[in-house]
């Protein structure tokens, strides 16, 4: 069943960036593939406690900072809360996250290109205040009419007020935005409330309790997107 819209909103980080794997997850695989010995456990603490840290003490990241840039701050961080002091290791998982973004972006691209063809789009994306940084180094920025990011706009999700910045930057009304994104409680549960149709990316979220939910529109990789909405 297709969905009838005039413009979409998309998530940045877990949905164009991962395709809809949550980054604690992505950042949790990395540690295990590089044998990282610490628990499933204490790692996320660390993650929480890390993202925590960033959202309350912006001067952390610049608005000049890359995402490669970004990752080494985050993975320091979280093996000086763990007690390791290998940076040489933080520097390698942070790298190896890295290259994973950049195969990821190369697909989410493709599906911007191909939407960006039939709908004016916006972004709308909790980050640390340098995500127009982060979008220029990937190549993305052309394909957004509006950026808004919680660090800019000084609201952040859930609240539904961050999404409906975006909506008002397209010019229509929320039933004729469609949201996607890849958390509920940040982007689905927001986009019911506006009244937007709302596609959720569902892979592998960071909650147990999401896997319990149901949805009219889920989808399972970004490439899923265009055939939705899209007129036949």
């Amino acid at each position: 069943m297709k969905i009838s819209v005039k413009g979409l909103i998309f998530d940045y980080g877990g949905t164009l960036d991962t395709n809809g794997v949550h980054w604690g997850e992505v950042i949790g695989q990395a540690y295990t593939a590089f044998n990282v010995p610490v628990s499933r456990e204490r790692f996320r603490e660390a993650y929480v406690h890390v993202e925590q840290i960033l959202g309350g003490h912006q001067a952390l990241i610049q608005p000049h900072h890359t995402f490669m840039e970004t990752l080494e701050i985050k993975l320091k961080l979280q093996f000086e809360m763990l007690g390791l002091t290998d940076f040489a290791l933080s520097h390698q998982i942070a790298a190896y996250c890295y290259e994973k973004t950049v195969q990821t972006i190369r697909r989410s691209s493709q599906v911007l290109d191909v939407l960006s063809k039939h709908y004016p789009m916006a972004l709308v994306s909790n980050f640390y205040g340098n995500l127009r940084t982060v979008l220029r180094e990937f190549n993305l920025t052309d394909y957004f009419q509006e950026v808004i990011e919680s660090a800019e706009a000084g609201v952040r999700k859930p609240d539904p007020a961050i999404f409906r910045l975006g909506i008002d930057a397209l010019g229509f009304p929320p039933n004729e935005v469609a949201i996607i994104g890849d958390s509920y409680k940040n982007d689905i549960a927001p986009a019911i409330r506006l009244g937007c149709p709302a596609i959720w990316l569902k892979v592998k979220s960071w909650h147990a309790q999401d896997e319990t939910i149901a949805h009219p529109y889920i989808i399972q990789d970004i490439e899923q997107c265009p055939p939705l909405v899209i007129p036949a």
